[in-house]
């Protein structure tokens, strides 16, 4: 028998381990304008959100402080809401699928375990509090600690050089495609979550002895 040559197992988190729906934070959020033409979820989710022109890219880059991010988005929008207010919109949209948590803590003590997110300080301590699946993890990849997010090749590398093996020893699963492409053009073995079984499916594949 010849063991399987993969060592090492990267993973998003948010929509892999965590599910999440981020849509509900700009139509709480709207219910605080104190202008009713800017009281616009869509409106407000795209200045959050939009992929490339985003404030959060910047908070999730470590560009913006937790307050500096919460002031702009009060600000921009005309919010009538405290950030001890604002905390709980922004965090409470988390749940975690129980299946892959265990398929996750199957490994450990087997393979290296390596968690890359795109996130920020406020959700990242947020889930470290409540989801203990986390702890799990032999180290973290941030984006707001590393100053990129996937699918940059530097957050990538960072957590490439802590594995101190070749790509081809390293599988990464993400929920986006664009990701898991970025890191098999780094040489890396990609998987693209869409389901638990799919994963579980993909990594007995990947990893099981051939």
């Amino acid at each position: 028998m010849i063991q399987s040559s993969i060592e090492v197992i990267l993973s998003d988190l948010g929509n892999v381990i965590l599910p999440f729906n981020h849509y509900q934070i700009p139509e709480k959020l709207a219910r605080y304008s104190l202008k009713e033409d800017q009281a616009d979820p869509s409106k407000i989710f795209s200045y959050l959100f939009d992929l490339h022109k985003g404030i959060v890219n910047d908070y999730e880059t470590g560009r913006l402080s937790s307050m500096e991010f919460y002031q702009s988005v009060r600000d921009f929008y005309n919010l009538q809401i405290s950030f001890e207010e604002f905390i709980p919109i922004w965090n409470d949209i988390f749940t975690e699928d129980h299946e892959v948590s265990e398929l996750i803590r199957s490994f450990k003590g087997k393979k290296k375990l390596g968690l890359v997110s795109n996130t920020n300080p406020l959700h990242f301590n947020y889930a470290l509090a409540r989801f203990p699946v986390l702890q799990v993890f032999d180290r973290w990849f941030l984006s707001h600690e590393v100053g990129f997010k996937k699918p940059a090749a530097e957050i990538f590398q960072k957590a490439m050089d802590w594995a101190a093996v070749g790509p081809d020893r390293i599988v990464f699963i993400d929920d986006h495609e664009r990701n898991v492409k970025a890191a098999a053009a780094l040489g890396m073995h990609g998987v693209h979550f869409t389901s638990y079984q799919q994963l579980k499916e993909e990594l007995d594949r990947r990893l099981s002895s051939t």
